[in-house]
């Protein structure tokens, strides 16, 4: 077997102790990760995830999911996703792109799923991001807005006072974003637990796809 470079090693070890001081202050990494697949799978087709972060959700849906496009502004951010997947030995179809998700670079419905997790509360305009990801989602694809449930906000205050610094809030309720897309004809459901905070939303059928449903 070959050995893992030692970049890759660091960035886990770093990655690993992060977790140690979330759970310190109440944050599970893996119970979150866990809650939010259970709820967010079948992710079918082609994936777009947006906001790679450090790639602890990529690595765990890159296991049920392929392929995938991830996308981020950070480069930084992307050279630690991809060292986190490959020391979990993954081999799926991942294409990585630096792209700002206001103006996504894809025609419309391009893809049967869209993801965002833990990222909306970074966003200066949340809503300006999700309409790009509608536009991007096939006719009856798969919608999926996870970020910090006001508990798990409060843990990362207390995280980030203890680092010295400040944490963003999310900017707008996720229960406004699923009225909005209900009045649009979507289904929606949402789920709290694991301190997240999910939108599950299913886009309305094409008018040529209704028909043959009916």
């Amino acid at each position: 077997m070959n050995q893992l470079p030692l970049k890759t090693i660091r960035n886990h070890q770093a990655m690993k102790q992060r977790e140690v001081l979330f759970r310190r202050f109440g944050y599970d990494s893996n119970a979150s990760l866990k809650f939010i697949l259970a709820k967010s799978l079948p992710l079918p087709g082609h994936v777009l995830e947006i906001g790679t972060g450090k790639g602890r959700f990529l690595a765990a849906l890159a296991k049920h999911a392929s392929p995938i496009t991830t996308l981020d502004v950070d480069m930084a951010q992307q050279r630690a996703a991809k060292l986190h997947v490959r020391h979990a030995g993954l081999r799926q179809r991942i294409r990585y792109v630096i792209h700002n998700a206001e103006q996504l670079p894809w025609d419309d419905a391009s893809f049967s799923s869209v993801v965002c997790v833990n990222t909306f509360h970074h966003l200066a305009r949340p809503q300006k991001v999700l309409e790009q990801m509608v536009r991007v989602l096939k006719p009856g694809g798969k919608l999926v807005l996870c970020d910090l449930s006001p508990r798990g906000f409060q843990i990362f205050d207390r995280i980030h006072r203890f680092e010295g610094g400040t944490h963003p809030r999310l900017k707008n309720d996720f229960a406004e974003f699923g009225r909005r897309l209900r009045r649009s004809g979507w289904k929606t459901k949402r789920f709290k637990g694991c301190n997240q905070e999910i939108l599950v939303a299913i886009a309305p059928l094409a008018p040529a796809d209704k028909r043959k449903h009916k």
